[in-house]
């Protein structure tokens, strides 16, 4: 058993041998080196600690914490110049970042397989620690390594604890990490073949596991989506995990934006073609009708030539905003339809309950009194034609709107303010 003690300070002078080496370099410098993976300073600081590990480890020892060391170099007269006080601090970041990732290592492997290579933080020899200590302190995503061969989990960084709550102790293996993120049993068996067909995928076209959205139990008991993907490397791969959250949230808006009419604030014509091809498509299996009315506002070429187009946008986000707020029946629909004109959807509404809809819309716009000194009524109207579908046969989906546009004619032609339900005439 590979035993954990702190510090001693008889390795102090190594640090401080490191700390004068650096200290030509002022902090915009530091800053612009301790940025680069690569750098000198990285390196060499990475292969002090390596060296300190090393020579402890013929003793059957690991360093558990720098930070002593390091806090009391901070105040001693070892320390000439304040400028080492950045390079103290990075020195600190660094080597808490990097005995982390050797824990993780050393937790995972006997004491043999570390004394034999202290920089092999995975069962392979395709990554050292170096890399992956780099990797947990630079990406602030979670991360999780995985042996294929043998299913255990390698490694995890602290960001992957930090999100799920669970550590080595609670996913050891990959089949734990199932049962653990995934107790449904349907959802679990779902998500292995989506990852197995990703990781075949990737293998077969040599590229990256390809990100997907996963449901992920936390411990907890939180639920939190997750975009996962991944990268294999030989007998592992590194498991990538990315919160989705603000993604699908974004994702939700702009889903929103697409179908919603942004002068009426209510949806528009593309989102009316899409629900009424999914209310066609259920008609078989419901067995119950789909009416539809189609509104126009009776004279809007005067009235918008007259008061203006602020006047008429106006005019007609109150009416569609009315219209809208009259729609009772979770499953009834309104939309812009184009211009002057919107149609009401109501699935499960048969002629004489749409025509119910039609005359309160009637009376509610009556109610409105929007002035229009150019029409006959001197005020806004509305003429509606009215279409229910009892079956598909019933004339069949492709004349469903035709036949209301032409019920919505011959209200027009009526004198306007009118209702006409398809085949039959209603009228004020």
């Amino acid at each position: 058993m590979v035993k954990l003690v702190t510090v001693h300070s008889s390795h102090s002078q190594l640090f401080v041998d490191f700390l004068q080496r650096y200290a030509v370099y002022n902090d915009e410098q530091l800053e612009v080196m301790s940025s680069e993976m690569t750098s000198t300073l990285r390196l060499d600081a990475y292969c002090l600690f390596e060296t300190i590990q090393q020579s402890l480890l013929q003793q059957d020892t690991l360093y558990q914490d720098f930070d002593e060391l390091l806090l009391k170099l901070t105040n001693s007269n070892q320390i000439a110049n304040v400028d080492q006080c950045l390079l103290l601090h990075l020195l600190r970041q660094w080597c808490r970042e990097w005995s982390f990732a050797l824990s993780m290592a050393t937790k995972k492997h006997g004491q043999a397989d570390i004394k034999n290579n202290v920089h092999r933080a995975t069962e392979s020899t395709s990554l050292d620690i170096s890399k992956y200590a780099n990797l947990f302190a630079q990406v602030p995503i979670p991360l999780c390594n995985v042996c294929t061969l043998t299913g255990n989990i390698i490694s995890v960084n602290q960001r992957f604890i930090d999100a799920f709550g669970y550590d080595l102790d609670d996913t050891p293996t990959l089949a734990a990490w199932w049962l653990n993120a995934y107790p449904d049993p349907q959802y679990r068996a779902q998500v292995q073949q989506q990852w197995q067909q990703a990781m075949i995928d990737a293998r077969i076209n040599n590229t990256d596991i390809e990100p997907q959205d996963y449901q992920v139990s936390c411990k907890n008991g939180e639920q939190i989506t997750m975009e996962i993907s991944g990268t294999i490397i030989g007998h592992e791969f590194l498991a990538i995990f990315k919160d989705a959250t603000q993604r699908l949230a974004a994702e939700d808006i702009l889903r929103d934006m697409a179908f919603l009419d942004s002068l009426t604030q209510i949806a528009n014509r593309r989102c009316f073609d899409d629900t009424l091809n999914k209310q066609l498509e259920l008609m078989p299996k419901q067995l119950k009708p789909l009416s539809m009315i189609l509104l126009d506002i009776d004279y809007f070429k005067q009235y918008n030539d007259n008061y203006g187009h602020v006047k008429g946008d106006q005019c007609l986000y109150q009416i569609a905003q009315c219209i809208a707020s009259l729609l009772t029946n979770e499953q009834d629909f309104v939309a812009r339809f184009g211009g002057e004109e919107f149609v009401v959807l109501m699935p499960n509404s048969n002629a004489k309950q749409a025509l119910n809809t039609a005359l309160q819309i009637q009376q509610a716009i009556a109610q409105l009194a929007i002035k229009h000194e150019y029409a006959e009524l001197g005020y806004i109207s509305l003429s509606m034609g009215i279409k229910t579908l009892d079956n598909l046969s019933d004339e069949g989906d492709l004349y469903f709107v035709d036949a209301a546009d032409k019920a919505l004619y011959q209200a027009k032609r009526k004198g306007r303010n009118a209702i006409v339900v398809s085949k039959d005439l209603y009228h004020d």
